[in-house]
């Protein structure tokens, strides 16, 4: 068991040094002006991610501090870590309209399938939206838990209760339907 994980961990790394060396490619095919942009993207986007660790880093420790602070800077610092993950969006969206690849840049994690043109350009047309509706959705709440302004949380707890509910049923959905499905294929 141990030498097939040490496969997929290989095999996950072949994939994504496959998928730098077409990104890679694909950017020097690019004009001058378009490389230098995503020069800048990069540097934009590697800032983003500074700031999301620095949120991570402020509301961890606001949590740990909690006797010496007012208490309701704790729910307004992680709604605030949590919308900080809409801007990165937002530029890697921006960045890969611009080259009209994507991923534009490569991120920790499984690695993704590379896609130029127009599929590109409207999945990343999407992220950017998405972006924006993640960081208005955690700002607005997290200016609402700050201002305790108990008109506006009603109805996002509300809200969030019932999207949270849901996503819960939908996992344990697809968890018993592929445990089902992974049993049933094994005794035929």
């Amino acid at each position: 068991m141990n030498e097939k994980n040490d496969v997929q961990k290989l095999t996950d790394k072949e994939a994504r040094e496959h998928l730098k060396l077409q990104l890679a490619e694909y950017v020097e095919s690019q004009p001058g002006s378009t490389q230098s942009f995503h020069r800048w993207m990069k540097r934009l986007e590697a800032a983003a991610a500074g700031l999301i660790a620095a949120a991570f880093i402020t509301a961890l420790y606001l949590s740990f501090a909690w006797k010496s602070i007012d208490p309701i800077l704790i729910p307004t610092a992680w709604f605030a870590f949590a919308a900080g993950a809409g801007p990165l969006v937002v530029l890697i969206g921006i960045d890969a309209i611009t080259l009209k690849a994507f991923p534009p840049i490569i991120l920790p994690g499984k690695a993704q399938k590379f896609v130029t043109g127009s599929g590109a350009v409207w999945s990343e047309i999407g992220s950017i939206v998405a972006g924006l509706a993640l960081t208005a959705f955690w700002s607005l709440f997290a200016y609402a838990t700050l201002s305790q302004n108990w008109l506006l949380l009603k109805p996002m707890i509300s809200f969030l209760g019932i999207v949270m509910g849901f996503g819960m049923a939908a996992s344990l959905l697809v968890g018993m339907i592929s445990t089902t499905y992974k049993k049933l294929s094994r005794t035929h």
